[in-house]
């Protein structure tokens, strides 16, 4: 797990443990449905919205997969609220990773002042969705969480 700046302070703001994952049980957790196209991974409801675009309408797989995987969370500012996007992330990381197999996926958070974004996409060669430098993105809290068979 790979975390900027602003999402330390943010986890330690709001009382919220960097061990956050260990507060979800399998049990309590809504995981969601995915399907498969062209290779890619999906969120089954996500991609039906989106279903007009293909991946050549992207320069990558995973331009493509973080397109169509991104779903929009409201953030308060609050604990529960953050717990809230980073349960959605850890129900995200446990469903991939039953079906991940050999294939490794990233699980991306993104909180702003807006509201909070999660995204993930296969790990691939040559292909980036968020810059090596967290640190560079001055107005969102970032935090990385890898998600495969090994999970």
């Amino acid at each position: 797990m790979k975390m900027n700046t602003k999402m330390s302070e943010l986890l330690r703001r709001t009382s919220v443990p960097v061990t956050f994952a260990d507060q979800f049980s399998l049990e309590s957790l809504k995981l969601p449905n995915f399907t498969v196209v062209d290779g890619s991974v999906l969120l089954k409801d996500e991609y039906e919205r989106a279903g007009h675009v293909k991946t050549t309408d992207f320069p990558d797989r995973t331009g493509f997969e973080c397109f169509v995987n991104h779903v929009h969370l409201p953030f308060s500012g609050t604990s529960d609220s953050l717990l809230s996007c980073l349960g959605y992330a850890v129900a995200l990381q446990r469903g991939i990773a039953r079906l991940a197999g050999k294939r490794r996926f990233q699980v991306i958070v993104s909180v702003a002042e807006d509201g909070c974004t999660v995204r993930f996409h296969e790990v691939r060669p040559g292909e980036n969705w968020v810059s090596e430098d967290l640190e560079g993105y001055a107005e969102e809290a970032i935090l990385l969480v890898p998600a495969s068979s090994a999970a």
